[in-house]
């Protein structure tokens, strides 16, 4: 967008010194209702300064993709729309299933889905194409003037994880907010824990998220006890019970949500002294605000 500036022409001024800040305002303009009008501004006709709200993808809310696990380097991205605060700030969208490539990666690392600014701004248009796209293992960050997770001027859409042989883990996703792994990671295996309050190990979740999925077993050995979790460093010293084991009860399990610390840990204890044994697994993700 060109600069606006206010008051521009005035009254007092010369018409000279005022003709390069008119001129920037008419380029403002311009740009408004090319975006408006998608695009069509051009022709003299009424029809291109009218903007369907339905149709036109400067009008539209956000859309959320549907992401879909496609092979160990690529996924799927269905149609969506994402208000792209970069070079330019402006309603990015697709209209067609894309297919996102991740290239080399590292193994067991989490790989962040950007929409990549300087690709849309060498595409010149808001309607994206797969190229448009870049899979990184750099973090994004929270932007609070950008109401949006970003790396820069790249806003993250989305994350995957790799395993140990450098392949996307299979996820399914429906379009909401959870983002469901096809199998189990482990989180902890068959340890014991104590009555106080202790870091489990962090769960299998992407960086901007703190809610997750969690499958806990709890294994009896010789005492009837419950296990209870909570959010790690919060003020609050019961926690949250989760699952319980008696005798007779040989293998307890329960699935639960759980929002961690900002660095996806929480913490777990048991309520009587016991040699039980405890499992963890992350099974899924949630999208955060601002996703």
């Amino acid at each position: 967008m060109a600069t606006w500036n206010a008051d521009k022409p005035a009254v007092g001024n010369q018409i000279s010194a005022d003709i390069p800040d008119i001129e920037e305002n008419f380029q403002e303009l311009h740009d408004v209702v090319q975006a408006i009008t998608n695009g069509t501004l051009g022709t003299t006709t009424a029809a291109d300064f009218k903007v369907d709200v339905l149709t036109s993808p400067a009008m539209w809310a956000e859309q959320r993709s549907q992401f879909v696990y496609k092979d160990a380097d690529e996924i799927y991205i269905n149609a969506g729309a994402y208000h792209h605060v970069g070079t330019v700030s402006q309603v990015v969208y697709w209209s067609s299933q894309l297919t996102i490539d991740i290239g080399s990666p590292d193994a067991s690392d989490w790989y962040y889905l950007y929409i990549d600014d300087s690709a849309v701004v060498s595409n010149g248009t808001n309607l994206l194409t797969a190229s448009e796209f870049l899979f990184s293992n750099t973090e994004p960050a929270w932007s609070d003037a950008k109401h949006g997770w970003y790396n820069g001027s790249d806003r993250c859409i989305f994350a995957v994880l790799t395993d140990g042989s450098s392949n996307i883990k299979e996820f399914f996703h429906d379009g909401g907010n959870l983002v469901k792994f096809a199998d189990d990671i482990t989180t902890n295996s068959s340890g014991n824990i104590t009555t106080s309050f202790a870091d489990a190990n962090a769960l299998s979740i992407p960086k901007f998220s703190t809610r997750g999925l969690v499958h806990f077993a709890w294994t009896y050995v010789d005492a009837s006890s419950t296990v209870l979790w909570r959010t790690n460093g919060q003020t609050g010293s019961t926690g949250t019970r989760c699952v319980s084991a008696v005798a007779g009860s040989t293998f307890n399990f329960n699935t639960c949500d759980v929002i961690t610390d900002s660095n996806q840990i929480i913490e777990v204890k048991e309520s009587a002294t016991s040699n039980n044994l405890i499992d963890i697994w992350t099974t899924g993700w949630y999208f955060p605000a601002g996703m």
